[in-house]
């Protein structure tokens, strides 16, 4: 009887974390950790560990762990820890225990060190046959069948990570990443607003919910402005935040002009035409209206510049990553194998 294979991709992020796998699963989770703060809380939640958005569901119960950080594991053992439990708990949404064998392809943040993709591997190892360590960036082109002298921007919540990709596993001289993400634009209008507004009270969790809903740059911008509540010195407020969204994600696209200038100048001069006419434009950041038009506008001194912002940035990873796992050859998959580089 022949044995039964399961094929998982994951893409492991810095606040959303998804796995796709080959018979169907597919499941988005926030990448948080909460454990409770005592005997009585434990005895509440009857559990020892909580993920997503179950976690920020029961918080004021929990202590929260969130253990990447800049794209990276945080350097404690505890969120080493946790980064384990958070992987066997992903690859346990895809019923593994119904297969024979079980291998996956995780995609991690492009720069993270040799030691973050060790711990990535050994928490994976518990719980499949068969793992490879790819750069998200290199997911993201593998599942849109674009290896062939691309520069893929991913824009996470950590990092911004970009890489070259031309066939094969990128070298770390193909790939730069910049805090200039996510992250940094909730920050960024939060800054922005207080500077408007003296004295609003704005959480990082409320910046990033109109980041998503309402981010722009340039030309792009909504037909009527972005009206929100928020408090100011405990007064309920209803206000305008149009320009401070703006500017916060603005903010971000010079940092990565210059860093995509940088992947293309060093690159082999024969293929630097083909590197500025395939340029893939993924993670959260994208859906960020008008940023692939500015991001072409502001290398256009560079000659002839295309930008393809994907459609559905939160799975692509993932299904980059499914993908590799079902095509490798099977002699690939004799042992497990930290496969990136």
């Amino acid at each position: 009887m022949a044995e039964e294979v399961l094929y998982i991709g994951i893409d492991l992020g810095t606040f959303r974390s998804v796995m796709v796998s080959s018979d169907g699963h597919e499941d988005g989770e926030l990448t948080v950790i909460g454990t409770p703060k005592d005997h009585i809380a434990r005895n509440f939640l009857k559990r020892d560990v909580l993920f997503g958005e179950e976690s920020l569901k029961n918080r004021l119960a929990l202590d929260l762990f969130r253990p990447l950080e800049h794209g990276v594991i945080k350097d404690t053992q505890k969120d080493r820890e946790f980064i384990a439990h958070f992987i066997t708990h992903l690859i346990g949404l895809a019923d593994p225990e119904d297969y024979d064998r079980v291998v996956a392809v995780i995609g991690a943040p492009a720069e993270a060190s040799y030691v973050d993709k060790t711990y990535i591997f050994d928490a994976a190892a518990g719980s499949v046959n068969a793992c490879m360590i790819i750069s998200e960036p290199f997911a993201v082109a593998y599942a849109l069948d674009m290896l062939e002298h691309t520069i893929v921007i991913d824009i996470g919540a950590g990092t911004t990570d970009i890489c070259r990709v031309y066939g094969t596993i990128p070298e770390p001289s193909d790939q730069v990443h910049s805090s200039f993400a996510g992250d940094f634009v909730d920050n960024q209008i939060i800054k922005e607003i207080q500077l408007k507004y003296s004295g609003a009270q704005v959480t990082k969790d409320m910046a990033r919910r109109w980041k998503e809903d309402h981010s722009f740059v340039g030309t792009s911008q909504p037909d009527d402005p972005i009206l929100v509540d928020f408090s100011i010195e405990g007064k309920a407020m209803h206000l305008d935040i149009t320009e401070c969204v703006q500017v916060a994600c603005e903010a971000i696209v010079e940092p990565i002009v210059e860093r995509v200038k940088t992947l293309i100048s060093s690159s082999n001069p024969e293929y630097q035409d083909a590197f500025r006419k395939n340029m893939v434009l993924a993670g959260g950041g994208s859906g960020i209206r008008g940023l692939g038009a500015m991001i072409e506008e502001h290398l256009s001194d560079l000659g002839e510049i295309n930008v393809l912002v994907v459609d559905d940035p939160i799975r692509l990873g993932a299904m980059g990553g499914l993908r590799l796992a079902m095509e490798v050859p099977e002699d690939m998959w004799k042992n497990l194998t930290l496969a990136s580089r």
